[in-house]
């Protein structure tokens, strides 16, 4: 779950990219507790119709069958943004409990962040895709060149492009990138492919990519990378992808 962190009058709101936010922090705000409006019997009926409803819209869809129960609905995380989350089904209902005014700022927050979403998820899949083909050309030039393509050579090329993105030679956590950060970093995976394809030199690559990104790294510089570079050690590079052959997820 990637959390995103909402500000409601100075006050931080937790909810993620699908828009399941986190009930507990947000009761605490009006002195109640979820559990209190979850035990209401309005709000049982609602959840029960919710699960009744998706269990018509599953059996309409022909995807197969599975129990539709009120977990699907609420989840328990622990640590960091830890407490009750509910599904964005239950926002309206919930917060208009909670607060009249909260409900209409979370109206609002909740349909930006399905849109925003929505446009998120296209761009980390092109993200995906950008890599792919940035594996695939770098292992045709060295093929070309009677080279084989080892794991740790594509990893050294994921590398670099997350280095121009954020000035660190890290693993990403490409889900917690935004939509800027996510389109921005195929476009560096694009530009690099096409110098491999060029036969540029690393150093020569490096100096594009940073100076293409400069910008960006620039912009970020005051918030800081730390929450998507990712810090624990994860052992050799040569172990994200399978001898000979491009990884299939990007480091």
């Amino acid at each position: 779950m990637s959390i995103l962190k909402l500000d409601y009058q100075g006050l931080p709101v937790h909810a993620d990219r699908e828009a399941w936010f986190n009930a507990t922090e947000i009761a605490a705000m009006f002195g109640k507790q979820p559990y209190e409006w979850l035990r209401l019997p309005e709000t049982e009926r609602y959840i029960q119709a919710l699960c009744k409803r998706e269990a018509e819209k599953q059996a309409d869809s022909n995807t197969g069958k599975s129990r539709i129960t009120k977990s699907r609905f609420i989840k328990a995380k622990r640590g960091n943004a830890g407490g009750t989350w509910l599904h964005p089904k239950l926002a309206v209902a919930f917060a208009r409990w909670c607060d009249i005014d909260f409900a209409l700022w979370c109206d609002e927050q909740i349909e930006a962040l399905i849109s925003s979403g929505r446009e998120w998820g296209k761009a980390r899949a092109q993200s995906s895709i950008g890599y792919q083909v940035m594996s695939e050309i770098l292992q045709s030039k060295r093929q070309a060149e009677g080279k084989a393509t080892l794991p740790h050579h594509y990893g050294n090329e994921a590398l670099l492009c997350n280095a121009a993105l954020t000035g660190q030679f890290k693993p990403l956590e490409r889900d917690r990138l935004d939509k800027a950060g996510l389109s921005l970093l195929t476009r560096l995976e694009a530009r690099n492919a096409a110098l491999i394809g060029s036969g540029m030199g690393y150093r020569e690559r490096k100096a594009a990519l940073f100076d293409m990104a400069a910008s960006y790294r620039h912009g970020m510089s005051e918030v800081g990378f730390s929450h998507f570079v990712k810090t624990k050690k994860g052992g050799d590079l040569s172990r994200q992808g399978t001898l000979g052959r491009p990884p299939t997820k990007a480091v």
